[in-house]
């Protein structure tokens, strides 16, 4: 304090009651302006020792700027830092004059040994400096790609366009752009558990996003407000943020696209097939509307020799639903896609409205372009005709027995504690049974069967139960039993049926005789039955199997001849076990007739004429085994010893030269070059 205070007055004298003098006041404002520099030259040796930019190499600690000195000290509240200051000796008393050099932009972020590179500062804020670093390279400031070391102009002028312009087109850098990229999962081979995750290139497109929203509420039946949802588009927005969630009315104008889309796919389809077109359709019934529907599907066989199913309209018919408006409605389903001359059979349920639809739908179109003049126009649902002869045979014998059971099932799975007592009485007694009841549709005689099936395996727990609860009055009695497990017997092989019958891809024409025959013997079997109740059953089903598959067999006959393993010997082989030698006859030539009459009317309409006169029948040829569950092995061994007869059939070379009639004509007929559907050469 002496250095800077030299007094020459005191500043208080005690023996004199008089006020400050002039001097003294002089004095005192002395020695706080000297104060003040002492206080501003320790802030400056501690704030160099730590440099902050350029701007704290100001005018601040210019000692030849007094006016500076003050106003950035007037901040600093000089009474708590003067004793401090008092007692720090070794605090330096002006500013040092050594310069301090900083770099051009702004303090440094990161350094690197190599003297000629620059370090990446805070004004480098572009996400590309990730991909190069700054170098000096004699007077200017280059900046190198971390990849292929390329130079480019890194000066603070040069800006960094042309830096992104070159990472996108780097031949060395692999895809580290994670905003442009998406994880793939795959797989080295299949027996591989774990996903190799990889990153490849992805662009997102927006109508891509939009083709699928509406593909999934197509598929699973959603309903189309939930793209409004605030789930839904939240979670659309996680998953992808640049996907804009469509409204309601846009989504129904996508699906609409779609549905336009594939029916002129379908439309392109049919137009190629070069056959003709089968139809199957019935009607359904919706639920939560009461309201019946129409569903039509067409069959046909592609030029890639493909079996091919398309359904071509699904319509609400209004009731009534009488046999004119189910054929109005189907009449109109036919023409808007311009099958009335291709039509070869429709396919309809066995019940009287179908009946009478199919005699106006047969006088509609024209005559002479359906097959045989419509002989097989009104062709009956197999399934359906299974259905129909199970459910007579079972009703005429056991009908009260199956009731019973029905009604069993029905009160031990109406509530979840029944259902718990049920299954722990059954573990009980029966613990090698797993299956749970199931309850069928009256509607569909194999889930029928599968009920009986289930419910026989757990009689007993049944009887038990009977004594436990008051209130099951109505148990099956042994009687219902018996005969339920021995019919169960012998439906058997019509479950297998229905499960083959009911295939979408798979079944064709030339697999169902076999089937069927299979299923007449097994009836004519039943009639020999020491039981009254299955002899009873056999009769009925036998005058209904009778009834609608008499003329069916004919039709299934022609396409096992034209299959190469069993040509006619598999014809001959199943009626000779079905009919007596009197009716064998009749029925063999029926099935050669049908299929000259076919060959005939193909080749009239191609153009060729087949004489049948004089023709020589099919020759019995040599037939590979199949895997046919019955008759099979006794249909090689016929093979074997009828090999020679050449009893009234073609021969191999008269087959072989129809056949190859039948393929060229469909290779040159051409349906799509005329309006008439009819095939010419």
């Amino acid at each position: 304090m002496n250095l800077f205070l030299k007094p020459q007055t005191p500043l208080f004298d005690p023996s004199s009651s008089t006020s400050w003098s002039s001097s003294a006041i002089k004095s005192l404002r002395s020695f706080f302006f000297n104060l003040v520099v002492l206080v501003c030259n320790q802030i400056s040796s501690i704030l160099l020792l730590q440099p902050r930019g350029p701007r704290l190499q100001s005018n601040l600690f210019d000692p030849s700027s007094s006016t500076s000195i003050l106003q950035g000290c007037n901040s600093f509240n000089l009474g708590e830092n003067l004793s401090e200051m008092s007692n720090n000796a070794s605090v330096p008393t002006s500013a040092s004059n050594t310069p301090i050099a900083i770099d051009d932009d702004e303090s440094p972020l990161e350094t690197n040994s190599d003297p000629s590179l620059l370090p990446i500062t805070s004004r480098h804020t572009s996400a590309v400096w990730s991909d190069f670093k700054r170098k000096r390279v004699g007077d200017v400031i280059k900046a190198e790609c971390n990849h292929c070391s390329k130079l480019l102009a890194g000066g603070s002028k040069a800006g960094t366009t042309h830096l992104k312009d070159h990472i996108k087109i780097c031949p060395k850098r692999v895809c580290q752009d994670l905003r442009q990229t998406r994880m793939f999962g795959t797989k080295k081979n299949l027996n591989d558990k774990n996903d190799t995750m990889t990153l490849a290139p992805y662009e997102f497109h927006q109508e891509d996003g939009r083709r699928d929203l509406a593909e999934m509420i197509i598929l699973h039946e959603y309903p189309i407000s939930m793209v409004e949802h605030i789930g839904f588009r939240k979670y659309s927005k996680t998953l992808q943020p640049g996907f804009k969630v469509p409204s309601r009315n846009t989504t129904r104008k996508d699906i609409m696209k779609r549905y336009e889309l594939e029916k002129e796919n379908v439309a392109t389809l049919l137009r190629k097939a070069k056959g003709k077109i089968a139809l199957t359709t019935d009607m359904w019934t919706a639920d939560n509307q009461r309201k019946g529907y129409m569903a039509v599907t067409s069959h046909f066989i592609d030029n890639t020799w493909k079996l091919q199913s398309r359904i071509i309209r699904f319509l609400y018919v209004p009731a009534p639903h009488t046999a004119e408006v189910l054929a109005d409605a189907l009449k109109e389903s036919i023409q808007s896609w311009n099958l009335d001359l291709r039509l070869s059979s429709i396919t309809v349920d066995n019940c009287s409205t179908n009946d009478a639809m199919m005699e106006i739908l047969k006088g509609v179109f024209p005559y002479g372009s359906l097959l045989l003049r419509g002989d097989f126009f009104h062709m009956r649902c197999c399934a359906h005709i299974l259905n129909l002869i199970v459910q007579d045979g079972l009703s005429a014998v056991v009908s009260n027995g199956v009731q019973r059971i029905r009604d069993s099932v029905v009160f031990w799975t109406a509530s979840d504690k029944r259902v718990q007592r049920f299954e722990q009485v059954a573990k009980q007694i029966t613990p090698e049974c797993s299956r749970k009841l199931a309850l069928d549709c009256k509607t569909r005689w194999n889930s029928t069967y599968e009920m009986l099936s289930i419910a026989t395996s757990y009689k007993e727990v049944f009887v038990v139960l009977s004594a436990r609860n008051n209130l099951y009055k109505n148990p099956p009695t042994p009687e219902d039993w018996e005969k339920v497990e021995k019919i169960c017997e012998h439906l058997e092989v019509f479950s297998k049926t229905t499960l083959s019958f009911s295939g979408t891809n798979y079944p064709t024409a030339n697999l169902y005789f076999p089937k069927i025959c299979a299923l007449r013997i097994a009836i004519s079997g039943w009639l020999l039955s020491p039981h009254d109740y299955v002899r009873k059953m056999a009769d009925i089903m036998l005058q209904k199997y009778n009834k609608y598959w008499a003329s069916v067999n004919g039709l299934m006959g022609v396409a096992t001849i034209l299959d190469p393993r069993y040509k006619m010997a598999l014809i001959r082989f199943y009626f000779a076990k079905i009919f007596d030698e009197h009716d064998f006859e009749i029925e063999v030539r029926r099935i050669s007739d049908l299929l000259r009459r076919l060959v005939d009317e193909y080749g009239s309409k191609m153009g060729k004429t087949q004489g049948s006169s004089n023709q020589q029948d099919f020759d019995l040829g040599s037939s590979s085994k199949s895997n046919e569950e019955t008759f099979m092995q006794e249909f090689a061994e016929f093979l074997q010893q009828d090999k020679d007869s050449n009893c009234g059939e073609f021969k191999d070379d008269e087959y072989a030269k129809l056949v190859g009639e039948l393929e060229e004509g469909f290779e040159t007929c051409d349906i799509d070059s005329g309006t008439s559907g009819l095939c010419t050469e």
